[in-house]
């Protein structure tokens, strides 16, 4: 098989993986809803892996962040941040339905301060890098060998963005989830530029881990403020 055919490939084993997962487990809380994300999850692991050593023929990498970095995606980090505490003070606290947000994370157990911090150190600590390693590493890495470093940005900004959307159906009406996915669009164009200037997913893991640390704690405010 072709180069180019083996990237497509890939893409199309990849990309929908996250979101067939995520809308599982939003599906049918419970038992089932849990063994289909932590499937999405060993799947979301091993798939690019196991293509990167076994399909491409490569080395394994530990994507070192030899071109730095850090302060530049940092600062991004806080610029979105600031953007989305914006957008929620301005126009979310005033036009969304708090009970409704909180009716729908109770079955998942989010409205006890525990588990929601539980929720909170897996995003930050652990789902932010395997998102990064995913969208950012395998899929960029995969569009960018396809059309290019530039177009490659917001192809896999799209992928990102088509994820999180999925997910934010059953939380927000369409205005809202419309609002919330340009941001996420405009978050994965930031990480993937940032996977293509400094080539390493550690400086985007940053950024992305300090908007995940605002976003849960309007999310704290929303649920137990």
């Amino acid at each position: 098989m072709e180069q180019r055919a083996r990237d497509v490939l890939a893409l199309l084993l990849s990309a929908p993986a996250a979101s067939v997962a995520i809308l599982a487990s939003l599906a049918f809380p419970g038992g089932a809803g849990s063994v289909a994300w932590l499937g999405g999850k060993v799947w979301q692991i091993g798939l690019p892996a196991a293509w990167h050593l076994k399909v491409d023929e490569r080395e394994r990498s530990w994507s070192k962040p030899e071109l730095g970095g850090f302060g530049v995606a940092a600062a991004l980090g806080v610029g979105m941040s600031v953007a989305m505490l914006g957008g929620w003070f301005l126009i979310g606290s005033q036009y969304l339905d708090r009970e409704l947000i909180r009716s729908t994370m109770e079955p998942y157990g989010l409205l006890n301060p525990l588990v929601y911090l539980a929720a909170f150190l897996w995003w930050v600590l652990f789902n932010s890098v395997m998102e990064e390693y995913l969208f950012r590493w395998f899929i960029f890495s995969k569009f960018e060998s396809l059309v290019g470093g530039k177009l490659a940005v917001p192809l896999a900004g799209l992928a990102f963005m088509s994820h999180h959307t999925l997910a934010m159906l059953v939380l927000f009406p369409w205005w809202a989830n419309l609002l919330a996915s340009l941001g996420i669009f405009t978050g994965g164009c930031v990480w993937s530029w940032t996977y293509l200037r400094y080539r390493s997913v550690w400086p985007a893991y940053l950024s992305h881990a300090i908007v995940d640390v605002t976003l849960f704690g309007v999310g704290a405010y929303i649920l137990f403020g």
